[in-house]
């Protein structure tokens, strides 16, 4: 049973059930799509008949399967808090989650498929996304975020360019671009994670003195744009570890100056300064194997993908589903591990490859933590789309 007030209430609701339908879609979609590539890898199962490659296809899943609509999804709720503006519901949403559901399967079946029919159902996704945000920001006027649905349909782009790519229309170097593309993720988790990490620890903790100089942020975001170009078009590798380490740098010192550490004992606040901590480690390690030693470069992929964008995801969808649902953003013991769960993942993962003799056992462990992650996330939450409530 649920309490509708006032009509903004009823929208609320709506809103509520229809975005916490899709995190569910896509918090499933993690669950599903990694371990599928742990059994490839580890040879279990050959079945991929996708035009990716097998190592391609989990890049390209991870990225613009996982976390690409992880970010509509957060943009969708957001967006109306910095315009006014409510987002779609209805229709728009089920369109977009049936979008993702069908780029999915298209994807994987690739190979089975006319060539160019998975690379135009999965690019669609993004496109018609930033319909549902675009109208609001630029309407209202709301300067300070023009550049998101331009970023979005930038990164749709990178969706399409993988795609081409596959099908041997464009020539580039694959590993190279899928690097690239993850670094696009990590710029868009640089600017969403880097506002709503300090300004939810401000609300919550109004006492505590935050350094927070302007300059920071755009000395990140050149930064993570430089190593973008360097490794795509293989600029000097000296070059890519001296833009990796400065973005590395921008990124902890804009992080020290949030004092996120007087959140340690409030997991879903912490969570999200972990998050941006993984990206500065990702730097670092970045950094480290292109200027000393290359074999760390795995190490930097999986501090972004499974430490940043596996913390900041849980972190932000398990915030977003409380709000609107009308219930207080308060800690219980079902996220907290979950959340401790996908930070064990990310360690397991970095030390696999620094640990050859437990190759295997560490992959089994990061790829264990990380299904129990979103599995619980499922767990604690499926309950409150299907048993909603929502207070005046």
């Amino acid at each position: 049973m649920f309490i509708i007030k006032s009509e903004n209430h009823y929208d609320d609701y709506f809103i509520f059930c229809w975005l916490s339908g899709l995190f569910s879609a896509w918090a499933l979609g993690a669950v599903f799509l990694l371990p599928y590539w742990v059994l490839l890898i580890t040879g279990s199962i050959d079945i991929l008949p996708s035009h990716f490659s097998p190592s391609a296809w989990h890049q390209h899943e991870m990225i613009f399967g996982v976390f690409a609509p992880i970010i509509i999804g957060f943009l969708f709720t957001a967006v109306p808090n910095w315009t006014g503006v409510a987002s779609p519901r209805g229709r728009p949403l089920l369109i977009l989650a049936i979008l993702w559901f069908l780029g999915r399967v298209c994807v994987f079946f690739g190979a089975l498929l006319p060539p160019f029919l998975p690379m135009a159902v999965d690019f669609l996704l993004l496109p018609v996304a930033i319909t549902g945000i675009a109208p609001a920001i630029f309407k209202t006027g709301n300067k300070r975020n023009y550049f998101l649905p331009i970023m979005l349909m930038v990164f749709a782009l990178f969706n399409l360019c993988s795609h081409l790519a596959a099908v041997d229309v464009l020539a580039i170097d694959e590993n190279n671009f899928y690097i690239a593309a993850l670094l696009f993720v990590v710029m868009l988790m640089n600017v969403t994670g880097g506002r709503v990490a300090p300004n939810f620890l401000k609300n919550k903790y109004p006492d505590v003195k935050q350094v927070t100089p302007k300059i920071l942020l755009p000395c990140s975001m050149v930064s993570i744009v430089a190593s973008m170009v360097f490794i795509l078009f293989e600029f000097d590798q000296r070059l890519i570890g001296f833009s990796a380490l400065a973005a590395g740098t921008f990124i902890l010192i804009r992080l020290l100056g949030w004092r996120g550490w007087i959140a340690i004992a409030d997991p879903l606040m912490i969570i999200l300064h972990i998050g941006i901590l993984w990206i500065a480690l990702g730097f670092f390690l970045m950094s480290y194997a292109y200027l000393v030693d290359n074999g760390f470069i795995v190490l930097s992929y999986h501090a972004f993908s499974v430490g940043a964008a596996g913390s900041l995801t849980l972190g932000v969808m398990s915030r977003a589903i409380l709000g609107h649902s009308g219930r207080p953003i308060n800690n219980d013991a079902l996220i907290t591990t979950f959340l401790i769960l996908i930070n064990i993942a990310a360690i397991s993962r970095i030390l696999t490859p620094l640990m050859v003799d437990y190759y295997s056992n560490l992959l089994f462990v990061s790829a264990l933590c990380w299904v129990m992650a979103y599995l619980l996330f499922l767990i604690r939450f499926i309950p409150l789309v299907l048993k909603p409530q929502v207070t005046p």
